[in-house]
């Protein structure tokens, strides 16, 4: 196992800069209340002349709002995604999903689905026009080709019979008829980062940035909804506020389709480390 730091980068991307970027969008949107533009150079000296307790103050106050973004990002963005396109080890093998309402199991689920397209709905509207409509999401969703997936299962087999765990020679069987297998990319994963430690350090930076990305998505994403309220509130539909909207739903698009390509890509290397580990 690789040695910890006790101050990872998961600590710095994950919580610290998110949590700090909510801190300043706090500040700005305070500070926009008393002027009627936005001067950088006022803004900074405002600011600048903190004392060594206040940065102190200030790292605690951000790793711990980091912390709870982090989670809130985890179960809006990241649920979404899962639900939206199913998880990455599911699409890499190309398991049917039955999509974001079909794949819902009652009522609720249906519920906490509406729910989730109002918190997010910036996101999921450039998700739909550019990801659906325009077919961006092949950037960030794709199969891999019939070869590897054929490797993919037969070492995933070869795996879970030796770890004495029944074969999979039958997907469907875990299947609860709607499009919900058991997760055996979990026991994949594990054994991945147990057995290959050359790769861990690359399977935790890509945890850690796709952290990053989901909480930076999803802070984007509220900040539009914010400015949209404020807009409509006080009928400021000039083409500076229609144009801060756009470039504000474009980087929590942006964040989005990164978060998916460092989700995809972290799990596609445990995948590939089962692939080609010689004693399975």
């Amino acid at each position: 196992m690789i040695k910890q730091n006790p101050f990872s980068v998961y600590d710095f991307l994950g919580y610290l800069i998110p949590g700090s970027l909510v801190i300043y969008s706090y500040l700005i949107i305070d500070y926009l209340k008393s002027t009627d533009s936005f001067n950088s150079s006022e803004f900074i000296e405002n600011f600048s002349n903190i004392k060594l307790e206040g940065v102190f103050f200030f790292i605690i106050i951000s790793y711990t709002i980091g912390h709870l973004v982090s989670f809130a990002s985890s179960v809006t963005i990241e649920k979404y995604a899962n639900w939206r396109y199913s998880y990455p080890s599911k699409y890499l093998l190309d398991i049917e999903h039955k999509g974001y309402w079909k794949s819902s199991r009652n009522w609720k689920d249906v519920l906490w689905r509406i729910v989730m397209i109002i918190v997010l709905f910036p996101c999921v509207l450039f998700d739909w026009i550019f990801g659906q409509l325009l077919g961006f999401k092949r950037f960030y969703k794709k199969s891999l080709d019939e070869f590897l997936q054929d490797m993919v299962v037969s070492k995933a087999n070869r795996l879970i019979d030796q770890l004495g765990i029944e074969k999979l020679e039958n997907p469907e069987k875990y299947d609860d008829g709607k499009g919900n297998y058991f997760d055996f990319h979990r026991i994949i994963t594990h054994y991945a980062y147990e057995n290959s430690k050359q790769h861990q350090a690359k399977m935790s930076n890509y945890v850690a940035l796709y952290g990053f990305l989901r909480t930076l998505s999803l802070i984007f994403s509220l900040l539009v909804t914010y400015f949209f309220i404020r807009v409509v509130r006080f009928l400021e539909f000039n083409l500076n506020n229609c144009l801060i909207l756009f470039v504000l739903t474009g980087i929590s698009y942006l964040s989005f389709m990164a978060f998916m390509k460092f989700y995809r890509r972290y799990t596609l290397e445990g995948l590939m480390i089962v692939v080609i580990d010689k004693e399975i």
